[in-house]
């Protein structure tokens, strides 16, 4: 029996209960570090499918999202549950990024909020900023133009007018929740295409 774990992860709460140790564990290491004996059988491979998809894919990151997107947390899980569909997600006029639209909390009326994933490799153009962003990368990374490298948890924030690019690594796609106030790419070329191109 698959428990509604979108709505109510009782997985992830007798977990906490039955050993708190386990609880605090990165997702990304359970896998390897997760006793069968802790869990009834078939327990461990139930834990890891319902951890390894949205909405629970993120749950490290609830609170910090929640914040960022000014959501309860049950409009946290809505908006990501929705983002598990493929066709909720569109290409961008760049090659290699898709995003995802949120429907941000009311500190976020005047800004795009959303999810980016960027293919391993991408590099995303020299940009100038148009108001304060703030990037919460939630899967694999990227160097900044400053050879800064931001990573799974790192928060990066930009200020009006400041100017960067980046590159993806190439080993691994980078997903980020975003939110910012618009941004004005330095190539005239770009800049025209985004006219045309709907990206905002």
């Amino acid at each position: 029996m698959k428990e509604d774990s979108d709505k109510n992860p009782e997985l992830l709460r007798e977990l906490e209960l039955e050993a708190p140790e386990l609880a605090a564990l990165p997702l990304e290491r359970l896998s390897e570090d997760l006793p069968e004996a802790k869990l009834v059988p078939g327990g461990k491979e139930r834990l890891l499918e319902e951890t390894s998809s949205l909405p629970l894919r993120y749950a490290p990151f609830f609170d910090r999202l929640s914040e960022l997107w000014d959501l309860s947390e049950s409009d946290l899980r809505a908006e990501l549950t929705r983002a598990k569909s493929e066709d909720e997600w569109r290409w961008t006029a760049l090659p290699g990024i898709r995003l995802f639209d949120v429907e941000g909390g009311p500190k976020t009326s005047k800004a795009r909020v959303r999810l980016v994933r960027f293919a391993p490799g991408v590099r995303f153009p020299v940009h100038v900023h148009k108001g304060h962003e703030q990037v919460l990368i939630l899967e694999g990374s990227y160097t900044d133009s400053a050879g800064t490298v931001y990573r799974s948890g790192d928060l990066h924030e930009m200020t009006e007018g400041s100017e960067h690019g980046f590159v993806v690594d190439e080993h691994e796609p980078c997903i980020a929740a975003i939110v910012e106030q618009g941004r004005e790419f330095r190539s005239v070329f770009l800049r025209a295409l985004s006219k045309f191109v709907r990206d905002g």
